[in-house]
């Protein structure tokens, strides 16, 4: 690999030699909590996995390039992106000192296109991903557990109105939990993000289960970290 790029400033110190964004874009998927990744095309690392970020061009905001390197590398269109982090290490790019700024989504698994190229892979499993993505996926992993029970994030995943089944299916996934099904309903019930509809599921076989509905469906990752979940099951 040739020499590190390195870059200075105005007034002759060391500067940053770029600036790239990325989206770590999280989804449950068959029961587990999965991250949206894509194999490098160049070196370095050409080949590796890597989270689906890229360079900002100098008319673009970090966020705008965040949506635009996902749509270019994964097809997936216009998303909620929060602000996960900005990781400024000296070493964490072999190709010079390169900040990034890394994004946080939670979608849902289906609107990936199989022909994207780009893959799901659960977050307990990772391989070797490239530069410091490993340690960016962890982190949102963690703000995204940590706000499940304070913010509306799993707005998105879950039709307009929903059972409790249906919901704990969705908490479990995201947090790695096995709840237990009276304590699950009685902590969703308690923390204000859902309300009783009034209505009841009929379309399905036994006992018309009761549907409930999100109190606000736009997006809000409130500052807050969760409580603790609610009790597992054995």
């Amino acid at each position: 690999m040739s020499a590190p790029i390195t870059a200075v400033n105005s007034a002759g110190f060391p500067a940053p030699a770029g600036l790239s964004a990325v989206p770590v874009v999280l989804a449950p998927r068959e029961g587990r909590l999965h991250v949206l990744l894509v194999p490098r095309a160049e070196p370095p690392f050409s080949g590796r996995l890597a989270l689906p970020g890229g360079f900002m061009s100098r008319d673009e905001r970090a966020e705008e390039t965040a949506q635009r390197k996902l749509t270019e590398k994964t097809g997936v269109g216009a998303i909620y992106l929060e602000q996960l982090q900005t990781y400024a290490g000296p070493d964490d790019d072999p190709r010079g000192w390169i900040p990034t700024i890394a994004y946080l989504a939670l979608i849902d698994a289906a609107v990936l296109r199989d022909e994207s190229g780009a893959s799901w892979v659960a977050v307990d499993s990772l391989p070797e991903l490239a530069f410091n993505h490993a340690r960016i996926v962890r982190d949102g992993v963690e703000r995204l557990r940590g706000k499940l029970w304070w913010s509306n994030i799993a707005v998105g995943l879950l039709p307009e109105r929903f059972t409790m089944p249906q919901a704990r299916a969705v908490f479990e996934a995201i947090s790695g939990v096995r709840y237990e099904p009276s304590n699950f309903r009685r902590e969703l019930d308690r923390s204000g993000l859902v309300r009783a509809t009034g209505r009841l599921a009929r379309d399905r076989p036994g006992r018309p289960a009761a549907l409930y509905e999100f109190v606000e469906r736009t997006p809000a990752w409130n500052v807050r970290r969760s409580r603790h979940p609610a009790t597992v099951r054995a």
